[in-house]
Formats: structure tokens, C-alpha cells, sequence
């Protein structure tokens, strides 16, 4: 990547002096941005671009070329490639679209440049991209005119999309917002987003990456990546439904995955996504301020109107707004004139018109160490209160700086002073007050959640033990026969993961072993059959059985309505279901781009009911499991509520834990379900399961 953002030398291929030409467009960038290095043009029609020769072929280029610019028509793209190579040029950008997003002829093409790359050890950008930028040392290879607009600074960006890359260019650059390094990805051919995640993680420019993508191949990679970063990473991960996917295929030639298991993995990695530009935006205002420490917030305003805004705005964000000390509040008092507005938090203004006093407010304020951050709703006309209006807040941004608490300001003011403000004034500028708050208040969750990603509580235990063994053996057999784990087989995997199931049985022949003595009553008796998948509904569980006699002729029944497939009854002790148990869904599933998850939801009647389950990516942490508690729709239930004992939550975490187990350990299972695991007090019983193989 340092090959890639730090070349000595340059060479755009398919420039001319064209009106309609957009590789003239990469060289005027380049000249335009200053770039430090070496440029050289190459074009079919040579002649000469701004004031510099252009070679015919790239065999005209006689000194050593670190990086190709390649923006030519999809099919000459091959033989260009090879060119490159035969040159020793180990880095490009293909900015030519006609790949696989056109169609298979494009997908082929796609795969010839892959080959390529592989024989002569380079690595690419695209195809079909907008190239890359680096504020550091002028180099700017996008064939959008950008005309030098965009200040230097610290905020990496990575794009899947050229056009949504220059849209996060315009608004950084309207809120005066710097970028440190840019990148468009397009269709991910070689070169893609864990490349870059990783170099910009690395990079000192960058303190902040945001990221919008269309598909995630390696999501496991880009995962376990971003769990390492020290700096927020936000994502904006887009094609989420069956009706952006047709235009992302045929944008960037992007895969869908299952937004479920992606949201649950950007939590899991502590990355913040958005669905929001706007959101996103002023979450990296929000970065360049000092981080809040606590939810103590005052919010001073110069309009009582505004001031209740943002008391309703602090309240929806879970902000807390502690009460002045009485000396502060009588100091304040004084300076009012007609003393008809009580001082309190929030702090209404609008009865005082001297700066110089708000600042000693100010001051005051962010030095009470009741107090974590400030909110300041300033409201001014343009012209009289102009100058003084931007001493003030210049002023704010250097105290904001000393004290280390943020000051979040929210402008209300004509359009023209907004933009003079951001020009000139180093202090992030909101234009609500919800949007500011919400913005505070998720820094604050994020600096929480990547402490607690750091802590103990995330490390990951030693593997349980497992009778690996037995599993191979049921495995082996099932795969050898081409079929599933059954019934009780399936049980039988999981008591040998470590998870407790009750006492069984399994009967293949009613007239003769319906006499489990060792099994305590009562009984529930279950086909075993390959082709029942949800007994419950065929009518496939037979439940309150308490003698022989009746088991006997449960099994009869079943063996006759499920004939000719049926292959046995698992004959079960029932597990009791008292006050204070739960029947909760432990499962896992082997997504193709994150690879093993594990789930827990609820289970029995409650699946529709609450609907929502809680995934993460295997293997999981203690830390994952408690999250993956708390996040269940009414979680309070099984902490024990009115008198009821709460469940056994330890069992329940090594459970999850060894399901974890099972599906990083065993790859040929795709995936698994126990529902429903019964937990209480006195621990938990995996009461029914299914597994598939793959």
C-alpha cells in the first residue's frame, strides 16, 4: 500500500488533448494537487497536454514507472497490463468500467486481468474506480475535475463508489473537514477494503476512516482487522435489500450478504455504521472535539426556545443536566437586566448581550468538574454581532482544546455566516441541536464499547473440551450416507460438546423396548425420521406420557403416521416447566462471507412473539455472550423479576460458548439449532435439536 499512495513515479495511460477526454482530467489533478513526483502521459494520439509530452506507448516511457493510471476502454486494458509488467510497474489503477458489472463477457475480462496480476506480481485498484488520493503528497488520480478544493486532513476515506467517494469530498469539504488518504475500491478485482483498512489503520495521517461498501467477501478478515484499530472506523454498508441489489450488482459487480449477520459483526469488531451520510458527518465533527468522559452535560443558550429544545434533545440521548452550584448562579444573576429569566441548567441567555461574559461563563462551566461537556445554542444576527460572535467561538475552541471536555456548538444564523464560520473558526459547527447530541452521545457509546471490546471480558477462553471423537464419528457416518445427523444424533453431538441434555432413549421397536426404567417419567416420545424437520407441526411429539403402556402405543402411533420413514422414537424425560424457565434458540449458521455465527434467541411460542435473535461470529468472548443476553427483547424476564429466581446465566453463556465451539471447530456443519434449550435456576437442558451438514 506504501508503493501504492507514495510512488516516485507516475504515468496516466489514455490521456489526450481531447475535449471529451477524462484522462487529461487525472493529469490536471495531479498537476493541480501538486503532486511531488514524476508524471508521465501516454496516449494513442500523442501531441502534448498541459505544457508535457504524451508518449504513444508506454514503451516511449524510458525511466522506471512506480505506478500506471489506466483509463482506456475495457478490452485494450489486457494487453496494456502486460505492458506494465514486461515494464516492471508492480502497482495500478484501472479506472476503466465494461467489467463484470457490465455482463459475462466483462466477467471474463475481469478474470484476465486477475491472471495478469498474478504473473507479474502487481496488485490494482478496480477496475472501475476513481483512483485514490493522498492529501500528503499531491497525488490525485480521480478523473473528476476536483479543481484543489479539498484541505488536508485527517479523516481516510474508502469507497466501493467513485460517485458516493466525491459526494463524502463535498460535504467534508463544506464543513471545512480535511482528508488524509481517498480510495475507491470499484470492483474489488485485486486490491480491496482489508488492504486498505489496514494500511490507513497504520497510517499517522489518519485518525479516522469511514468507509461505504456495497458487499463484504472477506467479511472475516475485515472483522478481526478493525478489532485491532485504536481509531473509529464507520461504515456505511449499503445493498441491503432485494431492491438495491440488481443496481449494486450492476454498479460494482457486488454480492449480497445478509445485513443481519453484517450489523451483528460491525458491533461485534466496535465499528459505528451509519445509513445516514448526515449522521455520519457529524459523528466525525463530533471525533475532532475532546472526548466526553461522563453524560453531565449544560446546555447555555441565548434562546429559551432553543434552550427546551435541547433539554428535550439531552433527555431523548440520555444526557443528564446537573443542577448550578448556588454561587454560580447568584454570579450569573448579576449580570441580567431585567432578572426575569431563572438561571438553571439549561442556562437561557437571552436577557444578557455581552460576550465577554458569556466566555466567563464558559469558562466557568467546562472547569466544574460536575460537569463533562457543554452544549452551546448560539443564535445571531449577521453584522453588528458577527465579529464578535466569531471571537467568542474562536475563544471556545481553544478553551474546549485546554480543558479537554468538548464544546458542541450549534449555530443559528444566515447561510453566508455559516460558511465563513467554518472557513475561519476551528470548532465543528452543528446545525440542530438533536443532530449535535446525538452525535455526543454516540462518541460516548463508542469510546465505551471499544473499552469494554479491551478489556479482560473480551479475551477469548481456551476452546472448551469436547469429546471430539464421538462428533468425528457421527460426522463421518452421516456424510458417508449423504444425509444429516437425525434426531438423535444431532442430540448426541451436542451432550458431546459439553452441552446438558435430559435423559433418552431410542426405540425401534414399540412391542419391544418401551421399558426405559432408567428414564424418569413423564415421557415425551419424538419420531426420528430424515424427512420430518418440524415434528411439533406433523404432529410428530407426543407429550405427558407416564407408563409403559402408553409409551408403547405413543410409539405405535408414530411409527404408523410417519411410516415408511420413520427410523426410530427418541423416548425423553420431560424437562418440568416452572415459574422462573425459559425456553430459549441456541444455534449457529456458516455464513459464506463471515464464515461460522452463533445465535440466541428465544424459542418455543416466544419465536414469533419477539421475533428478534442476537448473532455473533464464532468463536465468541464472555463479553460477546453478555451482549448477547442483554440484546434479547426483554432480557429483564430472565434476570428474575417479581420474585422469580433468575436463570443460571453462567450455564447459559458456557452453552453459547461450546455452540460457539462446535461451529469454528467443525466446519462440515452448516448449521444447527437447539430449540428449545430450557434454562432456570438450576442450569439448562438442550431439549431438542437439529444439525445440516454441508
Amino acid at each position: 500500500m506504501k508503493a501504492l499512495f507514495h510512488p516516485a513515479s507516475v504515468v496516466v495511460i489514455g490521456a489526450s488533448d481531447s475535449q471529451t477526454n477524462l484522462g487529461k482530467e487525472i493529469v490536471r489533478n495531479l498537476l493541480e494537487f501538486k503532486y511531488q513526483g514524476k508524471l508521465y502521459l501516454v496516449g494513442n494520439e500523442g501531441g502534448v497536454l498541459y505544457g508535457r509530452p504524451v508518449c504513444q506507448s508506454l514503451d516511449d516511457v524510458d525511466s522506471p514507472v512506480d505506478l500506471a493510471v489506466i483509463l482506456t476502454p475495457a478490452k485494450t486494458v489486457p494487453g496494456i497490463m502486460h505492458q506494465c509488467g514486461q515494464k516492471g510497474i508492480k502497482r495500478l489503477i484501472i479506472e476503466s468500467g465494461g467489467f463484470g458489472e457490465s455482463g459475462e463477457e466483462g466477467g471474463h475480462l475481469g478474470e484476465e486481468l486477475v491472471d495478469i496480476a498474478k504473473q507479474y506480481d502487481m496488485r490494482f485498484i478496480g477496475p472501475n474506480c476513481i483512483g485514490i488520493i493522498n492529501s500528503l503528497n499531491g497525488l490525485a488520480t480521480p478523473f473528476a475535475p476536483l479543481r484543489g478544493l479539498f484541505p488536508r486532513g485527517n479523516v481516510g476515506i474508502i469507497s466501493q463508489s467513485g460517485g458516493v467517494a466525491l459526494w463524502l469530498l463535498y460535504m467534508f469539504d463544506g464543513e471545512h473537514l480535511g482528508i488524509s488518504k481517498f480510495a475507491t475500491v470499484g470492483n474489488k478485482l485485486s486490491i480491496g477494503e482489508n488492504d486498505l483498512l489496514e494500511y490507513y489503520m497504520d497510517d499517522p495521517q489518519t485518525e479516522i476512516i469511514c468507509i461505504y461498501l456495497e458487499s463484504i467477501e472477506d467479511g472475516r478478515r475485515f472483522i478481526e482487522t478493525a478489532k485491532r484499530s485504536t481509531k473509529p472506523i464507520l461504515v456505511h454498508k449499503a445493498n441491503t435489500g432485494s431492491l438495491s441489489s440488481v443496481i449494486a450488482q450492476s454498479h460494482t459487480e457486488a454480492v449480497v450478504n445478509d445485513d443481519s449477520v453484517v450489523d451483528a459483526a460491525l458491533r461485534q469488531a466496535g465499528m459505528v455504521r451509519f445509513t445516514d451520510f448526515l449522521d455520519c458527518m457529524d459523528f466525525v465533527k463530533v471525533m475532532q472535539l475532546p472526548a466526553m468522559k461522563g453524560k453531565n452535560l449544560a446546555i447555555v443558550s441565548r434562546s429559551g426556545g432553543h434552550a427546551v429544545i435541547g433539554a428535550d434533545a439531552a433527555h431523548a440521548h440520555g444526557f443528564d443536566l446537573p443542577p448550578f452550584n448556588k454561587a454560580f448562579v447568584q454570579a450569573i444573576g448579576q449580570h441580567f437586566r431585567a432578572k426575569v429569566i431563572k438561571v438553571g441548567n439549561p442556562l437561557d441567555l437571552g436577557d444578557l448581550y455581552d460576550f465577554d461574559v458569556y466566555l466567563r461563563i464558559m469558562e466557568d462551566l467546562i472547569r466544574e468538574s460536575t460537569i463533562d461537556g457543554i452544549l452551546f445554542l448560539h443564535t445571531y444576527l449577521r453584522g453588528t454581532e458577527s465579529e464578535p460572535s466569531r471571537r467568542l467561538l474562536q475563544s471556545l475552541s481553544d478553551l474546549s482544546r485546554e480543558c479537554g471536555k468538548p464544546v458542541a456548538v450549534c449555530l443559528c444564523t444566515d447561510h453566508r455566516e455559516l460558511v465563513r464560520f467554518r472557513e475561519e473558526i476551528d470548532l465543528p459547527c452543528f446545525t440542530t441541536p438533536e443532530r449535535a447530541l446525538k452525535a455526543l452521545g454516540g462518541a460516548i457509546a463508542y469510546e465505551r464499547r471499544r473499552a469494554a471490546i479491551s478489556t479482560s471480558g473480551r479475551a477469548l477462553k481456551r476452546p472448551p473440551d469436547m469429546d471430539v471423537q464421538s462428533i468425528q464419528s457421527v460426522i463421518g457416518r452421516c456424510l458417508a450416507e449423504g444425509r444429516s445427523p437425525l434426531l438423535h444424533e444431532s442430540l448426541h453431538i451436542i451432550e458431546a460438546a459439553g452441552v446438558p441434555i435430559p435423559s433418552h432413549t431410542v426405540v425401534t421397536d414399540p412391542e419391544v423396548d418401551t421399558k426405559p426404567s432408567t428414564i424418569p417419567i413423564p415421557y415425551a416420545a419424538k419420531i426420528i425420521s430424515d424427512e420430518v424437520s418440524h415434528k411439533s407441526d406433523t404432529g410428530g411429539v407426543i407429550l405427558g406420557l407416564t407408563g409403559p403402556e402408553q409409551l408403547r402405543r405413543a410409539c405405535a402411533q408414530l411409527f404408523e403416521l410417519f411410516r415408511p420413514s420413520a427410523r426410530g422414537v427418541l423416548v425423553q424425560t420431560m424437562v418440568p416447566r416452572k415459574p422462573g424457565s425459559y425456553e430459549l434458540i441456541i444455534g449457529g449458521k456458516r455464513d459464506p462471507h463471515f464464515g461460522p455465527m452463533v445465535m440466541l434467541g428465544h424459542g418455543g411460542v416466544f419465536v414469533e412473539t419477539f421475533g428478534k435473535v442476537s448473532l455473533r461470529m464464532a468463536p465468541v468472548s464472555e463479553g460477546d455472550v453478555d451482549e448477547m443476553i442483554e440484546e434479547l427483547p426483554g432480557s429483564e424476564l430472565i434476570e428474575g423479576v417479581r420474585g422469580l429466581k433468575p436463570i443460571d446465566r453462567e450455564e447459559l453463556k458456557e452453552s453459547v460458548v461450546r455452540v460457539s465451539a462446535l461451529m469454528t471447530r467443525f466446519p462440515e456443519i452448516h448449521t444447527m439449532e437447539i430449540n428449545p434449550a430450557i434454562v432456570s435456576a438450576d442450569g439448562i437442558q438442550a431439549v431438542d435439536a437439529r444439525i445440516f451438514l454441508g
